[in-house]
């Protein structure tokens, strides 16, 4: 009995619920987070994304840098026991790139040297061989991209994975609307190569096969809008910071049994940071994290306590360096003084 339907995202940092998904083989796929992520995620950005499993639509998210829009995608993966595909956008990123690429310059190159070789051999009146002419095949210049990947393993193997298209508003405006057909319809074909294509609906309807699709992760920085087109072929969430709560869990979690007593009061010491002035670039929880890890050197070393960090005035506080990340956010910060 196929258990796929029945898994569900928590997002709590706990251990895998689920037995990751194996091949024909019965061996794990390489590609299924092995490290425990430990994102905490909000009952409702739970909630969004299981609808997102049900419906097996894309789910696109947006919300400040640094927020756990990315990881949002790692702790899904691992959680599930689905493998991760990653497609980090660039500004020269095209659609087709994420589903494959076609090496056109080196099958020149290799029919050029292939041409020469046959020149030799009918000099040398010595038959073709079988290997020289493998050596012009289309499909060895293939190469699926990460959606690719995904599409065919739900199309041969009925493996859902998640696919994360990470920072979609750096790509040319044309780019979301050249994703619009693979979205719909999860399918596609190598133009090269005569009668190339996967179908991971495999011409059933979206309801039938909604197990066995790719859950699509998209996030976005809010850096160009995007196509309405586009934003209708997907659900919709807004990442907010963490709350005090919820960044109590995430140092829990990402620490394990190495809490030390300075981080509550570095807690509070950060939220009110935060919460001081208006921010260019609000420091994000990786860099609070890195932040705890710099103070517990400083405590261990005997250098700080707590209530020597509580005690502290915000524009002095130390390593400033790891949460402040322009010139007019720390003459803010020297302002509180």
């Amino acid at each position: 009995m196929n258990d796929l339907a029945d898994r569900q995202y928590e997002g709590q940092g706990n251990d895998r619920k689920y037995e990751p998904l194996k091949d024909e083989n019965g061996k794990e796929f390489p590609d299924i987070p092995r490290k425990k992520e430990p994102y905490i995620a909000s009952k409702n950005l739970a909630e969004a994304v299981n609808d997102a499993l049900y419906l097996r639509r894309p789910l696109l998210l947006e919300g400040e840098p640094g927020c756990g829009k990315t990881r949002l995608a790692y702790s899904i993966a691992y959680e599930l026991g689905y493998p991760l595909k990653e497609c980090y956008i660039r500004s020269t990123s095209r659609a087709e790139e994420l589903l494959y690429t076609y090496d056109n310059i080196r099958r020149l190159y290799d029919l050029q040297e292939y041409k020469f070789i046959q020149s030799q051999l009918e000099e040398k009146q010595i038959n073709n061989s079988p290997e020289l002419t493998d050596a012009i095949e289309r499909k060895k210049y293939v190469e699926l991209g990460k959606l690719g990947e995904a599409i065919k393993l739900s199309a041969e193997s009925n493996i859902p994975s998640v696919v994360l298209v990470d920072e979609i508003d750096k790509a040319d405006i044309d780019f979301p609307n050249d994703l619009l057909l693979v979205l719909d319809r999860l399918q596609f074909e190598i133009k090269e190569v005569k009668d190339w294509k996967y179908d991971a609906l495999r011409g059933e309807e979206r309801e039938a096969r909604k197990d066995f699709l790719p859950l699509i992760i998209i996030t976005s920085n809010q850096e160009k809008e995007l196509p309405k087109a586009f934003l209708r072929r997907c659900l919709f969430y807004y990442v907010e910071f963490p709350e005090l709560e919820d960044l109590r869990k995430i140092i829990i979690n990402h620490f394990q049994q190495d809490i030390s007593p300075i981080f509550e009061v570095a807690l509070d010491r950060f939220v009110e940071l935060r919460d001081k002035i208006s921010w260019r670039k609000k420091p994000s929880t990786g860099e609070f994290i890195n932040w705890l890890r710099l103070l517990e050197r400083r405590r261990q070393n005997e250098e700080i306590t707590g209530e020597e960090l509580n005690k502290t005035q915000l524009g002095q506080l130390p390593f400033l360096h790891t949460l402040v990340k322009n010139q007019s956010d720390r003459n803010a910060i020297e302002q509180l003084i």
